[in-house]
């Protein structure tokens, strides 16, 4: 029998691959439709921020933006401090996050066919506390 690890494995990838395929007609990759997000839903952010909300390197998060930069769906502005840098969403970002919003959820609905809301909610707690105990141990 699989551990409860070992089934959030089995699901990363074919999750990843399969937004991948959803998100292909909107030209966004995952990890791109996880800025844009982020941006839409938290607001202007520094580098650092992002890297910490994902737990990476701030520079991982560097070719993200300046490819999303490119494509004029973010853009960059200096902080408070001259030294920090802040990404904002584009009149084209927005755009972007409304049609990956839409595809997103009717993708996500269809995984979760079959799933009560209670068993949702019970799903969501376990998982925040594992990343709390995760966070906890460094």
């Amino acid at each position: 029998m699989y551990s409860f690890f070992s089934k959030l494995k089995l699901i990363h990838r074919p999750y990843s691959n399969q937004t991948n395929e959803v998100l292909l007609p909107n030209e966004l990759s995952e990890i791109q439709w996880g800025l844009i997000r982020y941006l839409s839903e938290i607001g202007p952010s520094t580098f650092t921020d992002v890297a910490a909300y994902w737990g990476v390197e701030k520079p991982s998060v560097t070719p993200i933006a300046q490819k999303l930069v490119e494509q004029e769906i973010i853009y960059i502005s200096p902080g408070i401090d001259k030294r920090q840098k802040v990404m904002h969403l584009s009149p084209k970002g927005m755009e972007k996050y409304e049609q990956g919003k839409e595809a997103m959820y009717l993708f996500q609905a269809q995984l979760l066919e079959g799933v009560s809301q209670e068993e949702i909610k019970v799903a969501e707690q376990v998982l925040e506390k594992v990343r709390a105990n995760l966070l906890r141990r460094g």
